[in-house]
């Protein structure tokens, strides 16, 4: 029923999330775990690899740094598109509304964002992150447009016609990536009734922010995109600039070369947002 793709780098830890998801997928599924510690080839190559093997109608991508924490999370994950046909892609973390703003699938308003992982070291030591939209009722299954990529789960059908796009080197965007083209014609989701424990939060750095400069400027659908009411002009440069100071906030951890940030306060035409030039300047001087 399931075909499981798994991009590897540590053998451990794929022999721990194979064991994991033995217990706890509850359904008939498959594994297949592509060894990229050598190659060290972009995501998009290897997951589109592991999907071309797969034997079964949908595809689980996820990350082996994790741990299912709800039993028989297959048949939960099956459940929601037997009861949805328009239903093509869900996953565990994602934003109602994808930023013009250099951005990655998180835009910085709360009111979009969709999350349900917990992180940590271990079971014991995590902690949950959740948020919902408060106007989403009490439905399971909220649509978004941008997804996290540590669990991507696909009706196969519509993997092949998208695919990830290997244009995109490295393993940064494409989720983002592949959630919006999809979202561009289905409809994309996130569950509230699978938890997963990650082990690692991701990681904003250098090659993130420079990859995230040269995505806004090639993104394949019309940005700002969102599944949302359509909003004003007045609502739309809201959202902007909540984007703008979330990334700023979170990329001044990231010790980017003066360069770099410089190229970041033009790119998000930081000009135009004068309550957030406090913020650009703390920015600018880390």
């Amino acid at each position: 029923m399931i075909s499981v793709v798994i991009c590897s780098a540590q053998p451990a830890r794929l022999q721990a999330v194979a064991r994991n998801i033995e217990a706890t997928i509850g359904v008939e599924h498959e594994l297949i775990a592509i060894d990229n510690s050598i190659e060290g080839r972009g995501i998009c190559a290897v997951y589109n690899e592991g999907a071309s093997r797969a034997s079964h109608p949908f595809v689980c991508f996820v990350h082996e740094d994790v741990e299912f924490l709800s039993p028989n999370w297959g048949a939960r994950a099956l459940a929601h598109f037997s009861g949805d046909a328009e239903l093509a892609l869900i996953g565990l973390a994602g934003s109602r509304y994808k930023a013009a703003t250099p951005s990655g699938w998180h835009s910085g308003d709360e009111d979009d964002l969709c999350i349900n992982v917990w992180h940590g070291p271990s079971r014991e030591c995590s902690d949950a992150a959740f948020a919902r939209p408060g106007d989403s009722g009490t439905s399971p299954c909220v649509p978004v447009v941008a997804l996290d990529g540590v669990w991507l789960f696909v009706r196969r059908s519509v993997w092949a016609e998208t695919r990830f796009d290997e244009r995109l080197t490295g393993f940064h965007f494409y989720d983002v990536d592949f959630s919006l083209r999809v979202a561009q014609k289905r409809k994309v989701a996130v569950v509230f009734d699978i938890e997963l424990l990650h082990f690692s939060m991701g990681s904003f750095r250098e090659d993130w922010a420079r990859q995230a400069l040269a995505y806004a400027g090639s993104a394949p659908v019309s940005l700002p995109f969102s599944c949302s009411t359509p909003a004003t002009a007045a609502r739309t440069r809201r959202k902007e600039e909540l984007a703008v100071r979330y990334w700023l906030r979170l990329l001044r951890r990231a010790h980017l070369p003066l360069p770099l940030r410089i190229r970041w306060l033009q790119a998000v035409a930081i000009l135009r947002y004068p309550a957030q030039w406090r913020v650009a300047l703390r920015f600018l001087l880390r």
